[in-house]
Parts: structure tokens; C-alpha cells; sequence
């Protein structure tokens, strides 16, 4: 009989620990504003201003990822600046966008490899970015709104020393022309 009345005993203590408890919910705090929690012209101002930034920033970043799908490199054979057939819908892309924003200018930019003397990367590079914006111009923009400039070897995208890196350095660039 005392084990089954020291049983309930710690029953009981156990059921009534676990009630519930009600929870007491206090009101809102207001860190800035009047008296009465609402906010001053200046904070609403600042705030609105605060939002705009922030669209803008998201818009800015919108624009440079659709950007950087539209203007992807034209990558070249070695020695070579005649532009293969699988890379011309790169250029049809940017002709595309050129088109659509009819202010817009482009700089395109011929690159090299490490391989060959300085004069010569020089030279293929200015060839390449020509061949560029030739079929920029037959694709119907006007070639007063691009402008090509060589980089030759001296601006790689890849530092290695390996047919892959050497690939990715044979390129011609796009950039939004800045300067107008």
C-alpha cells in the first residue's frame, strides 16, 4: 500500500510540473520613434531611401549577370583569327543586345596566347577583334559604335602553361564601351 501511495505521489508531482504554463507576451518594443511607436518623417525618409539602394544594388547585379551571358568570349584556333562557325552565335548575341539598347557602345578586345613575340600577339589580337567587329557590322550595327582595341599576350585570362590555358587566352572580349 505505501509503494502505490508513493507512486501517485511522484505521479502527481510529475503531472502537475508539466502543466502548462502561460506565457506572458509583452508589447512591442519601438527603438526609434515617437512616444506613441510611430516612426518620424526623417527615419521614414531614411528608410525609403535605404530600399531604393538596395533595388538598385539587386538591379545593377540583374544586369551584369544577363550581361555576362550576353557577352561571352570568342574563343580562336591557334594562330589563327578567323572566327569558327560555333562561335558566331557568341557575336549574333551581342549584335543582338546592341540592338535592343541603341546607345550602347561596345569595346572589343583581341587577346593571345603567351606563345609568339610581343609585335606579333600584337598584330593577330588587332586581327582577331577586326574579324570580330566586321561580322558585328554585317550583322547590321554600325561600326561607329564599336571600337577595337589589342591586348596582344599581356592581359591572360589563364597564367598556366598548358594547351587549356593557352586556349582560353585566344580570345576576343567584349566590354561596354565607357568612354562613348
Amino acid at each position: 500500500m505505501k509503494h502505490i501511495v508513493l507512486l501517485l505521489a511522484v505521479m502527481a508531482l510529475f503531472i502537475g510540473g508539466c502543466a502548462k504554463k502561460q506565457v506572458q507576451v509583452a508589447p512591442p518594443v519601438t527603438t526609434t520613434g515617437t512616444q506613441q511607436g510611430t516612426l518620424s518623417e526623417e527615419e521614414k525618409r531614411r528608410i525609403a531611401e535605404e530600399e531604393l539602394a538596395r533595388a538598385e544594388r539587386d538591379r545593377l547585379l540583374r544586369e551584369q549577370e544577363r550581361l555576362a551571358r550576353i557577352l561571352q568570349d570568342v574563343l580562336f584556333d591557334f594562330d589563327s583569327y578567323a572566327v569558327n562557325s560555333s562561335e558566331l552565335p557568341k557575336i549574333e548575341g551581342v549584335a543582338s543586345y546592341m540592338k535592343q539598347e541603341g546607345n550602347a557602345k561596345m569595346v572589343v578586345e583581341g587577346h593571345c596566347d603567351e606563345r609568339g613575340t610581343v609585335d606579333y600577339n600584337f598584330a593577330l589580337g588587332q586581327k582577331r577583334a577586326e574579324a570580330v567587329k566586321s561580322y558585328l557590322v554585317k550583322l547590321g550595327i554600325n561600326p561607329g559604335r564599336v571600337r577595337t582595341i589589342s591586348y596582344g599576350k599581356e592581359l591572360p585570362l589563364e597564367t598556366g602553361k598548358s594547351e587549356e590555358a593557352w586556349a582560353k587566352n585566344r580570345r576576343v572580349h567584349f566590354a561596354i564601351d565607357q568612354k562613348g
